[in-house]
């Protein structure tokens, strides 16, 4: 069994050590040009990982190199009895490997990997936020958007940290869970209606989105006070539009691929482990 890596950062380096570490042997290339060498790789590896997200405009490989690479000429090259692996697939590109008889698992459809990646996310979050925070977190009042995976860890790690928390949920299950741990909250819905989200006062020292769609609205944009940081987590098309960003002159900071960012190398082992723990469920 052996695996390569084809683009992405050093969370697929570190994975790919741990496979090595793991008896797998493997490779990493982060820059490559799909010549006939590399192509003879791609043909007898019996795992082909692709980077975190692995297609960039839905239709070129998500690598650092100058020459853009079609997925579609890469999957081309991969025997039918390998596995793929890649992260956060568009259904239609799960349509073609499917049509194409090829196996694959997305990590962003394991929840075991979705929660460790949402700690890093959420470590990372509150990390960025410090950075350009000059006050304690302890005492200080958070809103966080949102009450997923991330937003749950996220609003946990800020509590521990004595920070004041009021969440805003969108899901039934999240609002009356955010009220059992004790948070103070909002019930708020993806629509023209976004009252309660408007009930958010320009007191917060932090606000945290990690919705993603135009939650921050001109009501809600216009109240929040100068002074006010917020960290947008958010994969596309984010918490709000930078129209508002420019218009009421916001402390906005978006940060995304946090978990690459901020601890490539936890990253790096979790979507390694994620992988060998899958091939041996697989091989049971």
């Amino acid at each position: 069994m052996n695996a390569i890596f084809l683009g992405g950062d050093l969370r697929q380096k570190y994975a790919c050590e741990l496979l090595n570490n793991n008896n797998i042997y493997s490779e990493f290339y982060d820059d490559f040009l799909l010549d006939n060498i590399m192509k003879d790789k791609i043909a007898q590896s019996s795992i082909v990982v692709f980077p975190i997200p692995t297609i960039k405009n839905e239709i070129f490989l998500n690598n650092s190199s100058s020459t853009l690479i079609k997925f579609n000429e890469v999957i081309t090259l991969i025997k039918n009895n390998s596995l793929i692996v890649g992260g956060k697939l568009s259904q239609s590109i799960k349509n073609i490997l499917t049509d194409s008889n090829l196996s694959y698992v997305d990590l962003f459809d394991m929840e075991s990997f979705q929660i460790q990646n949402a700690l890093l996310s959420a470590e990372g979050a509150i990390y960025y936020a410090k950075q350009r925070f000059d006050r304690s977190i302890h005492g200080s009042k958070i809103a966080v958007l949102g009450f997923g995976r991330i937003g749950k860890i996220l609003s946990y790690l800020l509590h521990s940290q004595g920070a004041k928390i009021t969440v805003c949920a969108r899901k039934d299950a999240d609002y009356t869970w955010s009220r059992v741990v004790g948070f103070d909250g909002f019930k708020i819905k993806i629509s023209d209606d976004r009252n309660n989200l408007s009930l958010i006062n320009n007191e917060y020292d932090i606000i945290f989105n990690t919705i993603p769609h135009w939650i921050i609205e001109e009501d809600l944009a216009k109240k929040i006070n100068s002074n006010t940081i917020i960290i947008d987590i958010a994969s596309h098309p984010y918490g709000i539009d930078e129209r508002l960003i420019k218009k009421y002159n916001l402390q906005y900071y978006r940060e995304l691929g946090i978990p690459g960012r901020y601890a490539p190398k936890s990253a790096g082992e979790i979507i390694g482990k994620t992988i060998i723990n899958y091939i041996f469920a697989r091989e049971e």
